[in-house]
């Protein structure tokens, strides 16, 4: 690996190819008398929400001139390219939460993002916010970005099935329970030999669903400094019981190839032959916009404990916002940031669109986040997510956390097909993170 390029020879190239087009996209800081402000997403609904309020940033900031430019998928290589250049990038960007690792290899004092971790001390926003969502975007003791959302994770069940089968949820309190209680769920409806229903539909091929377990457990893949604890007892022990769930026939995984959000998924579950999901917040804005024709027959609820007392949520996905180093006015950033982030009848908005629970307290009070759903029998949804908000665990960061997520995946697989035992599984990918982290350790990085 080459010393002078720390981060080898894939942002290698992708730096290549970014100076080579930025000489076709720089744009001057400043055109007319306007400052130009740079925003860089990924997500089309984060896009739209940010387009429909920019005139109102603006109209409050006359000389400003927000430039806001959805890339999709490709965004987080052409930021990474911008960012390792040191030029062509923009004052803010959103980075998704399995991205952001990439971000924060080498020296801590040449990341790419502002420390924001002293302004939000200064001002009081970080008791203000749930802060165990500040982790993610969190390392060696800085801050790097603010939190969009804190994704608690609710079990959504067929309450109409649940019903038939005499199961009363509202009694089951640990995970445990719900296996043994459940069971009558289990069934083979056509009559042909094979089971068809199944109490709860996980992922076989992707470690998410587990790792949202594990977390809700008091695990991880990292601990709070960043060193690897996915091979612990505890990590060994959930994974044995995750994979029990798939040979008892109490879980089954997705249908198609696109996971929890294939349309044959979606099927499964509106067909009654899966009869729950774990579900962060945003899981369910999508749910409602599939099945509309199934209000009434969805309930919420937290997650069963793993022990008594245990925390009810984890949570899964997320985004941030960052400011780069490259930007020009960080105090006009900021602002900026605050308006998207902080702005109470924004995060009002983006729940009432997307379902998506905002991490600043304060606005909890407002109504909206407290009304009837139709398609929960009447349930207070946004006041059971904010119930379960602060039991929310922490998800640390480290820098090798997507080559660790790609592994990670096949680790799970591998023990649900009983090729390899848990422990086996998780020592071995354990080793294999540790022997990257090693060998950018040797290579000067």
């Amino acid at each position: 690996m080459d010393e002078r390029f720390p981060l080898g020879r894939g942002p290698l190239v992708m730096l290549i190819l970014f100076l080579i087009s930025s000489f076709f996209v720089v744009r001057s800081t400043v055109e007319g008398e306007k400052e130009v402000l740079e925003f860089w997403v990924f997500a089309n609904t984060h896009y739209d929400e940010y387009k429909a309020r920019e005139a109102a940033f603006e109209a409050a900031h006359p000389n400003v001139d927000v430039r806001i430019t959805n890339f999709g998928g490709a965004m987080h290589d052409k930021l990474l390219a911008a960012l390792l250049s040191g030029f062509g990038g923009p004052d803010l960007a959103e980075v998704e939460i399995t991205s952001i690792g990439r971000f924060l290899k080498g020296p801590i004092d040449q990341v790419g993002f502002v420390d924001l971790k002293p302004r939000l001390l200064q001002e009081g926003w970080w008791d203000r916010h749930v802060t165990a969502r500040f982790a993610p975007w969190s390392y060696r003791g800085r801050t790097f970005g603010l939190p969009h959302d804190l994704h608690p994770v609710v079990l959504l069940y067929r309450h109409d099935l649940f019903q038939e089968a005499g199961i009363h949820m509202e009694a089951i309190e640990t995970w445990d329970q719900f296996v043994q209680q459940t069971r009558p769920l289990a069934a083979d409806l056509d009559g042909d030999g094979l089971q068809d229903r199944y109490p709860i539909v996980l992922g076989r091929r992707s470690h998410s669903d587990f790792f949202t377990l594990l977390l809700q457990r008091g695990g991880g893949m990292f601990d709070e400094q960043g060193e690897i604890i996915i091979d612990r007892p505890l990590a060994v022990q959930t994974l044995e019981w995750y994979a029990r769930l798939f040979r008892e026939g109490v879980a089954r995984d997705y249908a198609g190839v696109g996971g929890y959000l294939d349309p044959a998924t979606f099927a499964l579950l509106r067909d009654g032959l899966a009869c729950s999901v774990l579900a962060p917040d945003w899981y369910i804005g999508i749910m409602k916009k599939y099945f509309p024709e199934m209000a009434g027959a969805w309930r919420a609820r937290g997650l069963p404990r793993w022990e008594p007392g245990g925390r009810r949520t984890s949570t899964f996905g997320g985004t941030m916002i960052g400011m780069t180093v490259q930007c020009k006015n960080p105090d006009l950033a900021w602002e900026y940031m605050k308006f998207s982030y902080f702005d109470r009848q924004a995060l009002v908005n983006r729940y009432e669109k997307t379902g998506i629970l905002p991490p600043l307290k304060e606005a909890w009070d407002d109504p909206v986040f407290h009304r009837s759903d139709p398609f929960f029998g009447g349930q207070q949804l946004g006041t059971l997510l904010i119930e379960l908000a602060e039991e929310i665990p922490p998800r640390y960061q480290n820098p090798y956390w997507s080559e660790a997520a790609d592994l990670f995946d096949e680790a799970v697989l591998n023990v649900i097909d009983g090729k390899i035992a848990p422990a086996d599984s998780l020592r071995r990918l354990a080793e294999q993170v540790r022997r990257l982290m090693e060998e950018d350790r040797l290579s000067g990085s």
